[in-house]
């Protein structure tokens, strides 16, 4: 066994519920009520019902219930439309810097926890050891600059997560761990150009590859032992790198690193959707001359690099596109669900006014990076006024996060009338005491649709 995967597999295999920090525990329940509100909130949209049919095909000997219909099929198919779900409307929790969506993982957790006997701790203990693979691996090497997908991240520390859940021994965790990279290294291509449903699907289909990856293990499936060092290995793919130290003896997890999020697009998004309604009420729209967003790097990469960002066609570009982001936010004061129809994509005066934008990579602004998400924005008047709006740290960013209230209330409004009132006060229930939950199948009961 290569020296990378002992490492991370003697970390997976040794925590422990008792080792967790009450920070740690209240970060997941907090993480766990966001991803359940963008999975309710995605339950309509046309990926999440392919999902649904996919895995509605299927039945299992040990099924697993899909989020809000509780319909039956395969842990692993489960995993993937509950991740289609979770994921679709861009919604989810972030690292901020183009790391992608620890929650994707979720997907993965809650089918096989569905599938095997869990109680609320294991569950708590298998969300934070994934949340520390997965943010570690990120922080070692960014994926996504050697033309992979950051869902390479999410299937390695899902397959962390559920092997915890299973139960499985040293050795099986280790062959998990393999089988879950081997053969997933997702491209990168997924996220340039005129984006795809496939963007928001990537995260769901790496939790349903994660869970897979342990099933085999579980069964005694072997795996490659130099997976990272080995040759044509991960790091033969993607570069040469050096695991950080993980969470303990007085390092906190990683799990409360990652940002909320407020709006339905990407995380570079955020700053500029808020610096935009900030002064919104200060500009009428017919009246803007010109538009000016400053950004960092990886902002303006993935927001504003190519042409189809002035050119959106599909719901998956615009929520990617700063141009559209900020044309929509001052144009109807907010960013939501709604905004992404195609009727509003392809509004002309919104088409219009994306046309007066101008992204520019400053930067001076890497130089925040990544602790900080900045944006200056600069709005000139036809009359020659101009409006300034600055943000550097978008609500929900750890250093200025969304209260507890603020994600139960995202649950409330995100749902969409799928569960009753009494129903969300349920599930937001058994998930703030999901560390006392006999069984996690109590929690995934709650988000029955009705």
């Amino acid at each position: 066994m290569d020296a990378t995967l002992r490492k991370i597999t003697d970390f997976s295999f040794r925590v422990d519920y008792d080792d967790l920090p009450p920070a740690a525990v209240h970060a997941c329940k907090r993480r766990l009520i966001d991803t359940l509100a963008c999975a309710l909130g995605a339950f309509d949209a046309e990926p999440s019902r392919i999902a649904r049919a996919i895995a509605g095909r299927v039945s299992s000997r040990n099924p697993a219930r899909i989020l809000g219909s509780l319909e039956q099929s395969s842990p692993e198919l489960a995993a993937f439309a509950n991740g289609v779900m979770i994921r679709y409307l861009d919604l989810n929790d972030a690292t901020g810097t183009g790391g992608g969506h620890p929650s994707d993982m979720f997907g993965a957790l809650l089918a096989a926890a569905d599938s095997t006997p869990t109680d609320g701790r294991t569950f708590i203990t298998a969300a934070v050891t994934a949340y520390e693979l997965y943010l570690g691996f990120y922080a070692a090497i960014q994926v996504r600059n050697r033309g992979w997908d950051h869902v390479v991240y999410t299937v390695l520390a899902a397959a962390a997560g559920v092997a915890k859940i299973m139960k499985l021994d040293h050795p099986a965790t280790a062959n998990a761990l393999s089988l879950a990279l081997t053969p997933n290294m997702a491209l990168g291509v997924a996220r340039r150009g005129q984006l795809s449903m496939w963007k928001g699907c990537a995260g769901g289909n790496a939790a349903r590859n994660a869970v897979f990856a342990t099933q085999l293990a579980a069964e005694g499936m072997t795996a490659p032992e130099s997976v990272f060092e080995g040759d044509n290995g991960v790091c033969n793919a993607v570069g040469k790198f050096e695991w950080p130290p993980f969470a303990g003896q007085g390092r906190a997890f990683r799990i409360a690193d990652t940002q909320i999020k407020l709006y339905p697009c990407v995380y570079p998004g955020q700053s500029p959707v808020e610096a935009a309604l900030a002064i919104r009420s200060q500009i009428a729209p017919d009246e803007i001359e010109a538009i000016v967003v400053r950004t960092y790097l990886n902002a303006w990469w993935e927001s504003a690099s190519e042409p189809v960002m002035w050119a959106p066609e599909t719901r998956e570009t615009a929520d990617h596109s700063i141009p559209f982001l900020v044309s929509a936010a001052l144009i109807d004061g907010t960013i939501e669900a709604a905004t992404f129809v195609p009727e509003r994509i392809a509004d002309p005066r919104l088409r219009a006014l994306m046309q007066k934008v101008q992204v520019i990579h400053d930067p001076e602004l890497d130089k925040l990076q990544p602790s900080v998400d900045p944006c200056r924005m600069e709005i000139t008047l036809k009359n020659g006024t101009k409006k300034l709006s600055n943000v550097d740290y978008p609500k929900g960013h750890v250093r200025n996060p969304a209260s507890d209230r603020d994600i139960g209330n995202k649950l409330t409004r995100m749902n969409n009338g799928l569960l009753s009132p009494g129903r969300v006060s349920g599930l937001l229930d058994a998930c703030w005491r999901l560390d006392e939950l006999d069984d996690m199948r109590e929690l995934i009961s709650a988000t029955r649709a009705g």
